[in-house]
């Protein structure tokens, strides 16, 4: 036995009963006949293949340099631990002693995780859609040993594969010239897209309204979202949606976002007995999903869901934002903190066995009447409707199932049953879990529990984000701002992308509002210190994704802003900055940028986009949205001012009538800043106060309760003036003014006015607008 399969199988040893063998080639003891370099990668995916008899190698330089040496094509496969046609590609192809023997003759063969090195994952991406027009996962790319591409496309069945590695052997040996050819021009495409430079631009009038009425024309009003199949949830042209609704009071806009919302938390998209989405739909009707559930999903839907809540009062939106956060906090959430990053779509070997029911299944669980519940609601058929099962789905509103069942305490019933089907379901065989920890994901999941605790008034979630974040700053972030993507099992690894500096800043920073604890503000400012250094295009503004170093050939250094599957990482960092800025005066370090510094980086960063947010403004949601927080401020329940020294938080007491409602608005001033008291005979002065903004029409201010002012001020003959130093709670009674007649009118507008005044000076006076 050579020394390197000593080393590994000595691995494989060490590992036994933490990997699950995925092969069919095992001997009478059960031991794999073939084993390769990925036993010694800590990733589920990786892991899932270390027994194929493919010779694969991980992302490395030593693959690279092996391909050198022999003269040899690179074939690269990129997938992920629970992409359902990766497994499949994984049995008939890589598992195939005939496919493996192609292989190993003529090519270097590299497997890699897309969730660890999202930035090489992108870049091979962008080539497999210039050569097919289009792409996803399992990833089949062919490359030249200085990592260029000249060929790609995604899955292929065991007989078409060999078919095509002996075409691509035979070009190798007689028309090599025409490959590098090829591979250049693919490159430079890659470069030439993903490094958006384009010359400097104004960007258009209307943009947003242009972009809103343009998903207005592709919108599905059937069944909700954009018309086809497949169907994503599109988190990001939905947040847009709502951003630009609490800004306008876009009513058909809203429509929109209701029935897309409607059409997922009914569908089989959703999983209604556990709560939390799967990834997407493999129908028009949201109704057969892929049935993986990512945490990217969750985390991004619960904002989307919650801010729907806000805006339309919809109790449905609610049970929806919660039963997904209990979700993951139940079923995806590590015991020391943190969240795994995702359950798979196959289960003793089919895909969505465990999610499914047949009749009989539901009758064994259930008794009459709650079976009765169940054939109301979900309408299961001895056919079914997948393949000869039942994927739970309604066709109905809640509200209107609760009229036409006449059942009282509807819902609680509901739950009841729910939590039954549970029990039954989790003593079936789960998918496959991906354990590891992925800074970004877990971050964006801690913001969405940290703002549903502030929106819901759950104290509960505030604890699950708390925990998670000291759990990965304690980890994950080494003592000089520097950051790890991954954590599983004890072990940190994968240097850390933009996204995970930025979603993670973004959460502390979340963190820090809801707790006005310091230390998550400073924590967020040294990630964003750390991630200017590493990832700031100085020559020409901007961030990239990638870190400075990186792994393996360096084709380019992705600045693409747009949103994917995620959120797009540079128009999160931007905003972090943004909010950097607007907390500057509680920042409290030596080392950040001065509030000014940091928004004309933020300009500046904007500015080098605009050209591509021109031609593609469906590709940059995010980024539409960072600018109207630029341009225009929040309209955020928690607001600073003048650069940290002053903290505007509102929240929605609860309410014993739906025609009037009570809405608390504290104020947190720093220290030396005051703002002026009711003062009515003194001029000059400008006091604090209280309003509806212009556009209301739904509410009147009934009252605002002012507490007794707290310090005074002299000012010449004209006496004292009455102040309020530190902090001030008011609360304002609001009664409905006419018939709710839309789907926004439970929501309010209100504007605070105000001016900071010093004991040498007062500053201009500011308007901050809050929809709650």
């Amino acid at each position: 036995m050579s020394d390197i399969a000593s080393e590994l199988r000595a691995l494989e040893q060490r590992k036994e009963g933490s990997y699950d063998k995925r092969t069919e080639h095992l001997d009478d003891q059960g031991m794999a006949l073939f084993i390769n370099r990925l036993i010694r990668e800590d990733s589920p995916y990786l892991l899932q293949h270390a027994h194929n008899p493919v010779n694969w190698y991980p992302w490395s330089e030593e693959a690279f340099k092996h391909a050198r040496a022999q003269n040899k094509p690179v074939f690269l496969s990129i997938g992920y631990s629970t992409c359902h046609w990766c497994h499949v590609m994984e049995v008939e192809s890589f598992d195939n002693v005939d496919v493996a023997e192609v292989l190993n003759q003529d090519f270097i063969c590299i497997k890699m995780d897309r969730e660890q090195y999202p930035d090489i994952d992108e870049i091979y991406m962008t080539g497999v859609q210039l050569v097919s027009g289009q792409g996803g996962w399992p990833m089949s790319s062919f490359l030249l040993a200085d990592g260029k591409p000249f060929f790609g496309a995604t899955y292929f069945p065991a007989a078409a594969f060999i078919s095509l590695l002996n075409q691509i052997t035979e070009a190798w040996k007689t028309k090599y010239t025409e490959l590098e050819s090829s591979a250049k021009q693919i490159a430079e495409g890659i470069d030439r897209i993903l490094g958006e430079r384009k010359q400097a631009a104004s960007l258009q009038v209307d943009i947003i309204e242009s972009t809103v009425e343009a998903l207005s024309q592709r919108e599905d009003r059937s069944f909700g979202g954009l018309s086809g199949a497949p169907k994503f949830p599109q988190e990001p042209l939905l947040l847009l949606l709502l951003d630009h609704i609490r800004r306008e009071r876009d009513e058909k806009a809203m429509g929109f976002v209701d029935r897309a919302l409607e059409g997922m938390g009914r569908g089989g998209i959703y999983d209604q007995i556990a709560g939390g989405f799967h990834r997407y739909s493999v129908d028009e009707q949201w109704l057969v999903p892929h049935f993986e559930k990512m945490l990217y999903n969750q985390s991004q839907l619960v904002l989307v869901y919650l801010q729907a809540y806000e805006l339309s009062g919809q109790p449905f939106f609610r049970r929806i934002c919660e039963q997904t956060l209990n979700y993951v906090a139940r079923d995806m959430q590590l015991s020391e903190g943190g969240f795994y990053s995702a359950t798979d779509a196959d289960s003793e070997g089919e895909e969505g066995t465990f999610f499914t029911w047949s009749v009989d299944e539901l009758r064994d669980v259930l008794d009459a009447s709650e079976m009765q519940l169940v054939s109301l609601l979900y309408s299961p058929s001895v056919l079914g409707n997948f393949e000869g099962s039942n994927i739970l789905n309604l066709s109905k509103s809640l509200e209107e199932y609760a009229a036409e069942s006449g059942i009282e305490n509807f819902t609680e019933n509901l739950d009841n049953v729910l939590q039954k089907l549970y029990l039954a379901r989790e003593k079936r065989i789960h998918p496959l879990r991906d354990d590891k920890l992925i800074v970004a994901w877990a971050a964006a999941m801690m913001t969405a529990f940290v703002k549903a605790a502030t929106t819901l008034g759950n104290e509960g979630y505030l604890s699950v984000a708390r925990k998670a974040a000291g759990f990965v700053w304690g980890n994950n972030v080494d003592e000089t701002g520097c950051l790890k993507r991954i954590y599983l099992e004890g072990t940190v690894s994968i240097a850390g992308q933009l996204e995970d500096y930025a979603n993670f800043a973004e959460a502390l920073i979340a963190l820090y509002d809801a707790t006005n604890e310091t230390i998550y503000l400073q924590q967020a400012d040294k990630l964003m210190i750390t991630a200017i250094t590493e990832f700031w295009d100085e020559e020409h503004a901007g961030f990239f994704l990638s870190p400075k170093q990186q792994t393996g050939p360096q084709l380019t250094r992705s600045r693409n802003a747009s949103d994917g599957a995620i959120l797009s990482p540079a128009a999160t960092a931007l905003h972090c900055l943004l909010q950097l800025a607007r907390r500057n005066e509680q920042c409290d370090s030596d080392k950040g940028e001065t509030e000014q510094a940091l928004l004309e980086r933020i300009d500046r960063g904007i500015g080098s986009l605009l050209g591509h947010i021109n031609d593609s403004p469906l590709s940059h949601p995010s980024m539409l949205r960072l600018m109207s927080d630029r341009e225009e401020g929040s309209r955020d329940r928690v607001q600073w001012v003048e650069g940290g020294k002053a903290k505007i938080s509102c929240r929605r007491m609860r309410s014993t009538s739906a025609e009037a409602v009570q809405i608390e608005i504290e104020v947190m001033l720093s220290d030396n800043w005051h703002v002026t008291a009711q003062n009515i005979d003194v001029e000059n002065f400008y006091p604090i106060e209280v309003a509806l903004a212009d556009s209301e029409r739904h509410w009147t201010v009934e009252d605002v309760s002012m507490p007794k002012a707290n310090g005074k001020l002299r000012v010449g003959a004209s006496g004292n003036v009455a102040i309020y130093r530190n902090s001030l709670t008011m609360t304002a009674t609001l009664r409905r003014s006419s018939v709710a007649d839309d789907m926004l009118s439970s929501s309010v507008e209100l504007q605070i006015k105000l001016q900071l005044c010093s004991g040498t000076n007062c500053l201009l006076p500011q308007s901050v607008r809050v929809r709650i």
